[in-house]
């Protein structure tokens, strides 16, 4: 049980380092004309509107994801890196 914990949290630390680089690395490169492809980035969004105003108070949900193709490729390193890597820090004693 311990060891499938450390797993699971080695993952989550690589996914997040990715996600932070490539975010970093997709607007770094926006500029640059050879690489401005890593900054493309696709929103999806779901964002109903206000489904509660009482005057005083006003409540709205939405949600909205948005990805580069550097944290795309980053996150495909990520998952590839994990897979090599995990057997050999994290032993099945």
């Amino acid at each position: 049980m311990e060891n499938k914990m450390k797993r699971v949290l080695y993952m989550a630390f690589l996914l997040i380092v990715a996600v932070l680089l490539g975010g970093l690395i997709g607007n770094a490169v926006q500029g640059a004309s050879a690489l401005s492809w890593l900054g493309y980035y696709k929103t999806f969004a779901f964002e109903p509107g206000t489904f509660l105003d009482l005057d005083v108070l006003r409540l709205s949900f939405g949600i909205r994801f948005s990805a580069n193709i550097a944290q795309v490729v980053l996150i495909a390193i990520g998952i590839f890196v994990f897979y090599k890597t995990a057997p050999k820090l994290i032993s099945g004693k």
